[in-house]
């Protein structure tokens, strides 16, 4: 199974438990499971991390390869969520046909 992790995963770690100098562990951990085809996170959620500067933008940057997902959306799947997917008040029929 593959897991897709969210930028606060990198981020909130990095800040609140378990940062770079002093837990290197899990930053390997992350990067071994990336390796492993077991972790991957989106190009877009690479970019939302990897905006400003420090210790976690060099990681990201460093390990780029191993952590995002290589993959692209076929272009008529992206059209018909962008013209489809998006609305204030979609019901659970509508949302299930996206």
């Amino acid at each position: 199974m593959l897991y897709l992790l969210d930028a606060n995963v990198f981020i909130d770690a990095e800040r609140d438990y378990y940062s770079l100098d002093r837990v290197p562990e899990f930053w390997n951990w992350l990067i071994h499971m990336g390796e492993a085809g077991r972790i991957k996170t989106p190009q877009e959620i690479y970019e939302e991390v990897v905006v400003g500067k420090g210790e976690l933008v060099n990681w990201m940057k460093e390990n780029k390869a191993t952590l995002v997902l290589q993959e692209l959306a076929p272009s008529s799947l992206v059209t018909k969520v962008l013209e489809c997917g998006y609305a204030n008040d979609l019901t659970d029929e509508e949302i299930e046909k996206i």
